[in-house]
């Protein structure tokens, strides 16, 4: 979808600006976490204002609507059922990008050459019970190391190609991988070692402190709390809530035509955030990743007083939204390796406290933030009403939240999974699924049932065929019918959202004619569970 109707403009950081609208803070460093620990366990206490729907709504005469024609933003979704070992994690990377991006993969949207940032999480690295310090809370090494390998073979080594692994480490040093900061890239790492330190044998993003990935890609590190406001650009986005934002971004996410000519810009942005849930916002996926981006060290360790320190957490997710329509993703790569229940981190104050995460042992691509957002809510067992984030980004034009509008690959591979999960991770204590109820907010669903009653027949009518189907909603139900989707030879042909529980369907089959054909349906729910018909078989005449 386009941006909605509300300006934005960007400009050079000399430029003559209005003062920055926000809220200011002492250059106190000590007490950040102090702060975000209090500030998370009073959300549970007194709540906030904003965390309906109808409240990002407020300032907006008209809701937006889909247009008919509008093409379903494609999630890609691969999955196991048990952990998956180092050489099969490239594999499910593959698997999901493909599906998103066809067989040439990532060298559908990057060739030679290129410029290309991957923003990533290391939020906490050093959290987390000794032997698996940040597991459930970064983006695991693994995939990012595995990415960055792939985008250098494409990109190359020569001329304007360039590559950044980018994430904020809570401090202004230079140096992303600083051995004194238990926040830097060089902490950032899956062990494969008993107690805190780093080890050769861990999977690192920086094992040797040199500023480089390790795995061979040679990408700069990059810790976006050492640009100053000199290297950034302005971008000025008017939000229905907030009013004027002010967004200082990096001058390297520019885009080509931004940079007008400078050396320092970027064809392609990719994000591969971690799939967890948050205390503040209820989910932290594509949209939220893009808050390490921002200018000022203590406005993003307290999220700038959003939701806190105003009491409406609509300032904040308008300014999430402002920062990604300054730069929005150009791919999303989600680690669903893992799922932190009570993320972003730990959400009690021992930093060697075990983090409450599940093996999940599945990874997600799309093109759509906000798309691959919404699965990522429904993968955590949430009601898509309780994190309003998702309608905020909606609303903005920056992607599509409703699910009878995403085309979720797979079709019941996803529900599979989740009652997989359900029934690997029983209870409602900590490691179980769905993750925990309340945090942040969001709301775990009740219902996990799928359509029922899916059938479909095919049959010749005068010069034509026609399909006549049947779908039913599940008792008890909380999730209405979503969409029907035709299938023949196991390939999408038409999508129905209208007369779901039944109806007749005409379809030219001429491309078919003298061949045998396979036909079913696939009926989707409003948490994108699916149900999948019988196939009947037939022959074309």
């Amino acid at each position: 979808m386009n941006n909605s109707d509300n300006s934005v403009s960007s400009t050079c950081a000399d430029e003559k600006l209005s003062p920055a609208v926000g809220i200011h803070y002492s250059s106190d460093i000590s007490r950040r976490w102090e702060k975000i620990n209090a500030d998370m366990r009073q959300i549970q206490v007194s709540g906030v204002q904003g965390t309906d729907i109808s409240a990002v709504y407020a300032n907006t005469s008209t809701r937006r609507k889909i247009p008919p024609d509008n093409p379903l933003p494609t999630v890609g979704f691969s999955c196991m059922t048990r952990e998956p070992a180092d050489d099969e994690i490239p594999h499910l990377v593959d698997d999901a990008i493909a599906q998103v991006l066809g067989p040439r993969g990532l060298s559908e949207i990057i060739k030679r050459g290129d410029r290309v940032v991957i923003k990533v999480n290391i939020v906490g690295p050093s959290q987390g019970l000794p032997g698996e310090k940040g597991r459930g809370i970064i983006s695991d090494p693994r995939i990012v190391r595995y990415v960055a390998g792939k985008v250098r073979e494409i990109i190359g080594f020569d001329g304007s190609a360039d590559l950044k692994v980018i994430d904020a480490t809570f401090t202004p040093e230079k140096n992303p991988s600083d051995k004194n900061n238990p926040q830097s890239f060089y902490y950032a790492r899956l062990q494969r070692s008993a107690g805190n330190s780093v080890e050769a044998n861990d999977i690192c993003y920086d094992y040797d402190a040199d500023g480089i990935l390790d795995g061979g890609s040679g990408a700069k590190l990059v810790n976006l709390d050492s640009v100053q406001k000199s290297d950034r650009f302005l971008a000025v986005v008017d939000e229905p809530i907030r009013g004027r934002s002010e967004v200082w971004l990096p001058k390297f996410l520019r885009t080509k035509d931004q940079a007008q000519g400078e050396s320092e810009y970027c064809d392609v942005y990719i994000g591969i955030p971690i799939l967890k849930s948050h205390g503040l916002c209820g989910t932290t996926g594509a949209l939220k990743l893009h808050w390490g981006s921002m200018l000022g060290l203590l406005e993003k360790q307290e999220h700038a007083g959003y939701g806190f320190g105003t009491g409406d957490i609509r300032m904040f997710l308008d300014y999430l939204c402002a920062l990604n329509r300054a730069r929005g993703f150009d791919l999303v790569i989600m680690d669903a390796l893992t799922g932190n229940r009570s993320g972003p981190a730990n959400k009690v104050e021992d930093k060697d406290a075990k983090t409450d995460f599940i093996l999940v042992n599945a990874i997600l691509c799309s093109r759509d933030s906000v798309a691959i957002d919404t699965v990522e809510t429904l993968l955590s067992g949430y009601q898509l009403d309780s994190v309003p984030l998702l309608e905020s980004a909606f609303r903005d034009g920056i992607g599509i939240n409703k699910p009878a509008h995403i085309d979720l690959l797979g079709f019941d591979a996803f529900a599979n999974h989740k009652q997989w999960l359900r029934e690997h991770y029983p209870g409602c204590e900590a490691r179980s699924y769905p993750f925990e109820n309340g945090w942040g907010n969001a709301k775990i669903q009740d219902d996990f049932n799928a359509p029922v009653d899916v059938k479909v027949s095919c049959k010749r009518e005068g010069t034509g065929y026609v399909f006549e189907y049947t779908a039913s909603e599940p008792t008890p139900c909380i999730h209405k019918l979503a969409r029907i989707d035709l299938l023949v030879n196991g390939t999408v042909v038409q999508r129905i959202f209208d007369n779901l529980n039944g109806g007749r369907v005409a379809i030219d089959l001429a491309e078919y004619r003298g061949q045998n054909v396979r036909c079913r349906i696939a009926a989707w729910d409003m948490a994108l569970n699916c149900t999948l018909s019988e196939e009947t078989e037939m022959k074309v005449d």
